[in-house]
């Protein structure tokens, strides 16, 4: 009997192919477009849930009291170890870590990588999976390094490196041999290691006997807090419990400019990542699972209310079952076989357009989808159980109301109710037209917010800049002095426009720092981050020069203690001219003297306001990262050549790894550029689902009223008004809709925007022309459709009364 009724469901999809198939595919791009948030969602999710032991496992942030120094992502040094050590029936274990990047070495082989410097505890505490070497001793001496199989491949071309030698560069004069005890089995992208540079660790030494900075890493020092923390807890104890133990720790061992402005809290691994950046990641993620439900939950109701559609043109065949024997279970076992058959193929084409939008999604993203091959069992079943439930949804009310009709209203293809029954398909549409307008006014409002990022001004000119990270690191004056003569170097190169060396640049996040004016005390210090720059950067970057000068020219000589101020850091201190002031950093005696001030310029995101800023003469504080490299018109592949020539004679063993200051601005709003490119093709594809919804709930109108229509024609009635009487009653349908969606629409964005602290004001334009858009274009095509039904002939909707 299945069997037979499966046999019918394929012949009807067949004898009406092109309807079907719009039913099919519509279904299918809703489940498509699930699969492909709701795999993304879930790997997001998912962030360190294969850590051994992840819910116990905590990250240790700073608290700090305004102007008070510190930044939120390290802590104290001895921290860690201490409650490990002092708390043994609170924590169970802890790992410490002070994250370098600096050149490694193996022959002729050099590249640039990131080295965690940390404690011996990596693998046994947070359970990093081995492919080669001892994890119970990953680290037999202090000339041990773990590495990662990627780096393992690039330097020996084999994920078996044990024993083999690696140099790593230090930022202390000279270099470091160390021998391969371990090769860690890749991390993924997203891991715990990744919250402080995005591109992870390859290299992992002890902090015991590296000689990275010439002494210690700060792990020891009371003083120090710039140490990444974690510790595990012990089964069933809450780091509550840690509160007074570390106060009573901080006020005995620290000094009080720490003890009594720090608070340490202890942020779970597990929700971190989400967590981080004012919860960024995690409202991203609450955004787009609520528009993967909205385009499921539209292709569920198109698709139902198309099935409802087409069961009007079947209403003789019902008739003609009924008059040869067919019994009501009969008439409900076809309809529910024909649904739940269209909606497995709905999942199939669902799965190939998966595949064929997964590559470009991963890019959209920056991530790796699962192939479907990777798919769980689990994932699978709720994926099959969906279907059924929707091919049940889907054939349940035509499959009940029309196998309830009378033998003889069913031959006559007449409904049994009149246009009032369609109360439910009514509200369905008015359901997606609601969801389909809050998607679309927030993915314009998030396009503007977006633009007004990139046009917004920084306060600097990120446009031809080539970054380019500074190696060999040697921290002191030859190694600056080398930098300086590279820099005089490029600048003689044609398209160079300009060249400068600096600790930090723009897209990145600067150190804090306490500074109090003279004629005050260190009580009234303010937080002021800080960079290194030597005497181009003003010029390289286009920051703007309101007061004084910039640090001395080449030739110039050098002037110890001098220091350029941003404005925002003159208002602070409330000078009205700062040339020549004096400041000091709190707990050192000897003050620096400012020499110029510039204009406020961003170094992040826009999650917070431009703060106070002070830049040192790299000369001073013997530090660089970066140099950044202005250049001119012409051809930027040549010029690029020549830098990379020029570069390459004067740090032989140094890489030439570099991107340009927009890629880079670009990064810093990743997470916002992904989710507008999510919200733009979602809005795409709701209105898709919502164009289908309204032709099928309009065919099922038509079919009901097509003698209605010819009746009026005969009458006399034009066409236009044809077309009003459909028109009206759909618009208030529209209508009702969109005007739930504003609301709606209004507190969703407003939530989103609400965490930058540069943002756009809503505008009342925005969703009239989203009402103009989507109400127009409904009804558009509700009159091309009511159009072609009206210029039918009204002798073939009459003949057969």
């Amino acid at each position: 009997m299945f069997h037979h009724y499966f046999l019918i469901a394929w012949r009807q999809i067949r004898r009406h192919a092109i309807f079907s198939s719009l039913n099919i595919f519509c279904l299918a791009v809703g489940i498509g477009a699930c699969l492909l948030i709701g795999q993304y969602v879930g790997s997001e999710l998912s962030v360190n849930s294969r850590l051994k032991d992840a819910s116990d496992l905590y990250m240790i942030n700073s608290d700090w009291k305004p102007n008070s120094g510190g930044l939120e992502i390290t802590t104290v040094g001895p921290l860690a170890k201490t409650l490990k050590d002092k708390y043994p029936t609170l924590v169970r274990d802890y790992y410490r870590m002070n994250p370098v990047t600096n050149v490694i070495s193996a022959g002729d082989l050099h590249f640039q990588e990131n080295i965690a410097i940390g404690d011996t505890t990596l693998v046994s505490m947070l359970g990093f999976e081995l492919v080669h070497g001892n994890p119970k001793n990953a680290f037999p001496n202090n000339s041990s390094v773990l590495i990662t199989e990627k780096l393992a491949r690039k330097l020996f071309n084999t994920s078996d490196a044990i024993g083999k030698t690696i140099t790593i560069n230090n930022a202390a004069p000279g270099s470091a041999d160390y021998h391969v005890s371990g090769v860690l089995k890749d991390l993924p992208k997203n891991s715990v290691l990744n919250y402080l540079d995005k591109t992870g660790y390859s290299a992992f030494v002890p902090f015991e006997g590296n000689r990275y900075y010439g002494g210690s890493a700060g792990e020891e020092n009371w003083q120090d807090f710039y140490t990444v923390g974690f510790i595990k807890m012990q089964p069933g104890k809450n780091p509550k419990l840690l509160a007074d133990p570390v106060k009573q720790l901080l006020k005995t061992n620290s000094p009080e400019t720490i003890s009594n402005n720090l608070t340490v809290k202890f942020k779970p691994l597990s929700t971190y990542y989400l967590d981080a950046n004012n919860g960024a990641v995690g409202k991203t993620l609450k955004i787009l699972s609520f528009v993967a439900a909205g385009i499921l939950l539209l292709a569920m109701i198109n698709f139902i209310n198309i099935m409802v559609g087409s069961a009007s043109h079947r209403m003789r065949e019902i008739g003609l079952r009924k008059v040869f024997g067919s019994n009501r279970l009969q008439l409900i076992g076809q309809y529910l076989s024909e649904a739940v058959s269209m909606a497995f193929f709905s999942g199939l084409v669902a799965l190939c357009l998966y595949l064929a939008l997964r590559p470009r999604f991963n890019q959209i993203w920056d991530t790796q989808l699962p192939s479907i091959g990777q798919f769980s069992p689990a994932q699978f079943l709720v994926l099959l159980g969906f279907l059924l439930l929707t091919g049940l949804l889907a054939g349940a009310y035509p499959a009940l109301k029309l196998s309830a009709m009378s033998t003889v209203n069913s031959v006559k293809g007449k409904f049994a109710e009149g246009e009032k029954s369609n109360w439910l398909a009514r509200s369905l549409l008015v359901l997606q037209f609601t969801l389909t307008a809050g998607v679309f006014i927030f993915s314009v409002t998030l396009s503007k917010q977006v633009k007004y990022f990139f046009e917004k001004d920084q306060g600097y000119n990120r446009d031809q800049l080539l970054v380019v990270t500074a190696f060999p690191k040697r921290w002191d004056s030859v190694g600056v002095s080398h930098m300086e003569n590279v820099r005089s170097s490029l600048l003689r190169l044609p398209g160079v426009q300009n060249a400068s060396i600096s600790f930090e640049i723009p897209n990145r996040t600067f150190n804090d720092v306490l500074i109090y004016p003279e004629g005050s005390d260190s009580s009234q210090s303010i937080s002021v981050q800080t960079n290194n720059v030597d005497n181009h950067f003003g010029q390289t970057y286009g920051i703007k020069l309101l007061e004084g000068r910039f640090f001395k020219a080449d030739g110039e000589g050098f002037t110890p203690g001098e220091a350029v101020i941003t404005e925002s850091t003159r208002k602070a201190f409330g000078w009205t001219s700062a040339v020549g002031k004096r400041m000091y950093f709190r707990g050192f005696p000897n003050p620096d003297v400012v020499v110029g001030v510039t204009a406020d310029f961003n170094s992040g995101n826009m999650t917070k306001p431009i703060g106070p800023g002070i830049m040192f003469n790299m000369k001073d504080m013997l530090g660089y990262r970066y140099m950044s490299v202005k250049l001119s018109g012409g051809s930027i592949p040549q010029t690029l050549d020549r830098i990379k020539s020029k570069w390459k004679d004067l740090s032989p063993n140094a890489p030439f790894e570099y991107s340009f200051m927009d890629d880079k601005f670009n990064e810093v709003f990743s997470t916002e550029l992904r989710l507008r490119k999510a919200a733009s093709i979602s809005t795409v594809l709701m209105s898709l689902i919502v164009g289908l919804g309204i032709f099928g709930l309009l065919s099922q109108s038509l079919a009901r009223r097509k003698r209605e229509i010819a009746v009026r024609k005969v009458l006399g009635a034009e066409l236009i008004h044809i077309v009003a009487v459909f028109a009206r009653q759909y618009a208030l349908l529209i209508g009702l809709g969109l005007v739930i969606a504003c609301p709606l629409a209004y507190l969703l964005t407003s939530n989103w925007l609400e965490q930058y602290a540069y943002r756009i004001d809503q505008s009342v334009w925005t969703y009239l022309s989203v009402i103009l858009t989507i109400g127009l274009g409904s009804l558009l095509l509700i009159g091309l459709q009511c159009v072609k039904t009206a210029l039918s002939n009204p002798v073939d909707s009459l003949k057969n009364e």
